[in-house]
């Protein structure tokens, strides 16, 4: 039983020890002027990339959307034209 109240007595301070130990190393590291450019810049350069990558996504949709009613329009005239090619011939061998 003593033991385990002496291990609890100490871990404050054991905590203490290491959470100084962490700052002391902390504070004596100098700052880097590029992880203040990153620290600075992460954010917006982050954001126009994604707006970036939105706008590139919604023009390359609305392209591919007209592009598909286009070859459809033509598909379309060209199927009526057929028809009409059939019909007359049709008309012809009758």
């Amino acid at each position: 039983m003593t033991s385990r109240v002496g291990i609890r007595a100490l871990r404050p301070l054991l905590r203490s020890s290491v959470a100084r130990r962490w700052d002391s190393s902390s504070a004596t590291r100098p700052k880097s002027p590029t992880s203040d450019f990153y620290k600075t810049f992460t954010r917006p350069v982050a954001k126009c990339l994604l707006l970036a990558m939105f706008t590139y996504q919604l023009a390359y949709f609305a392209w591919v959307k007209l592009e598909t009613e286009e070859i459809r329009k033509k598909k379309t005239a060209e199927i009526a034209g057929l028809e009409e090619q059939v019909k007359e011939l049709q008309k012809k061998a009758s």
